[in-house]
């Protein structure tokens, strides 16, 4: 199934470089979750990922399909005009951008926004934002109604917001006493340098501060979105599998909580279960997509159809700092979808017809349904 015409609704992004950064970011890091010098040097330019992203820019840029040229065709061309070319080639209608991921260093989302050929809405990320607030408050208690109030206020101009706890102390959230959320941020308070945001990694305080957020995700409507599955370094992947948040959906005190996983591979197949059983349970197919190998991407959209309805399943780019992130993921994602509807069409578990409001679901129909408009 050739799916190019259906515009995507991108409900999981991050903004992209300034020029300047954009002329000097080294080109390797776009193609892994990896920092080390070491692997960008040494290893990353062998991966699948970059290898054929070389030849798919290559193409796109009319150049001959070698890392040389696709760096000399890009630095000869304006910033702005090529990234412009690339949204328009990926077709992306509109995009929910998480600007708290490099949030002094990229482009603000209005500035994106402003930009580029497309509608941008704000996802608000949680850590980024409590961490924000914790040189104002010297004790727990008033750091987390300061944090409520913050989400309340921002809700209305929101269309999510985003965890990263997976990233810092795991998807198994608890419930702490008082007495060990204030204990854990006096360690917090007591390690504060001036003028530097903390790096929350204290599982009372973040949890708490979680089930805050989640409450107001509650009354507000607002979708959560949650890092599950690989990432860079700093995530220990054993804590990131999607079934630690079992314990959302069956909460009494969350009921009508809407929660996205993202990413989710390796644990596909566990993000899919969860998707199938629980009402507020979705399921990201991105990042997989493009960042795997051809195999893994088709497995991956496969495994996600094994029990998740396609009613529950959302594509996104998960691009960050380069528009040319943007047009592979697009690329790729539309790609893949294609090929795995096409099959099942071909072994009878869908008609052409259900394929096809598959293919519309997945790119912008539920995603459109799901995430709030002002």
């Amino acid at each position: 199934m050739n799916l190019d015409h259906i515009s995507l609704l991108d409900h999981h992004a991050h903004s992209v470089w300034p020029e300047a950064a954009w002329q000097t970011a080294p080109f390797a890091a776009y193609f892994t979750e990896a920092y080390d010098p070491q692997v960008l040097d040494e290893h990353t330019p062998h991966g699948i990922f970059y290898l054929r992203s070389v030849r798919d820019l290559a193409a796109f840029y009319g150049c001959e399909a070698t890392p040389d040229a696709v760096l000399s065709a890009r630095a000869g061309k304006p910033y702005l005009e090529l990234s412009r070319r690339l949204i328009a080639a990926a077709n992306i209608r509109e995009v929910l951008i998480d600007d708290g991921f490099l949030k002094r260093e990229l482009m603000s989302f209005e500035e994106c926004g402003a930009a580029f050929p497309w509608t941008v809405r704000r996802i608000l990320r949680l850590e980024t934002e409590l961490a924000g607030l914790v040189p104002q408050h010297e004790n727990a208690g008033t750091l987390l109604d300061a944090f409520e109030a913050l989400l309340r206020r921002e809700a209305p101009n929101l269309a999510a917001l985003k965890s990263v706890i997976a990233y810092r102390t795991g998807l198994d959230i608890r419930r702490w006493s008082n007495v060990e959320v204030e204990a854990a941020y006096t360690a917090i308070r007591r390690d504060l340098s001036p003028g530097v945001l903390p790096r929350i990694s204290s599982q009372p305080l973040l949890d708490m501060a979680l089930r805050v957020a989640l409450r107001v995700a509650c009354e507000t409507r607002l979708p959560v979105q949650f890092h599950t599955g690989y990432g860079d370094p700093d995530l220990d992947l054993r804590l990131a599998d999607p079934l630690l948040l079992r314990g959302l959906f069956t909460d009494p005190d969350l009921r009508g909580l809407q929660v996205v996983t993202l990413h989710c591979y390796p644990y596909t197949r566990e993000a899919g279960y969860l998707a199938s059983v629980y009402p507020g349970a979705y399921l990201d197919l991105g990042l997989t997509i493009p960042f795997t190998s051809q195999h893994a991407m088709r497995t991956h959209v496969q495994e996600a159809l094994h029990l998740a309805p396609l009613s529950k399943l959302l594509f996104s780019t998960d691009a960050s700092r380069t528009a040319e992130l943007y047009y592979l993921g697009a690329l790729w994602g539309r790609r893949m979808i294609g090929q795995v509807l096409e099959d099942c069409v071909s072994i009878g578990d869908l008609t052409a017809t259900e394929a096809e409001d598959g293919a519309m679901r997945l790119l912008q129909g539920n995603a459109g349904r799901l995430y709030p408009r002002t």
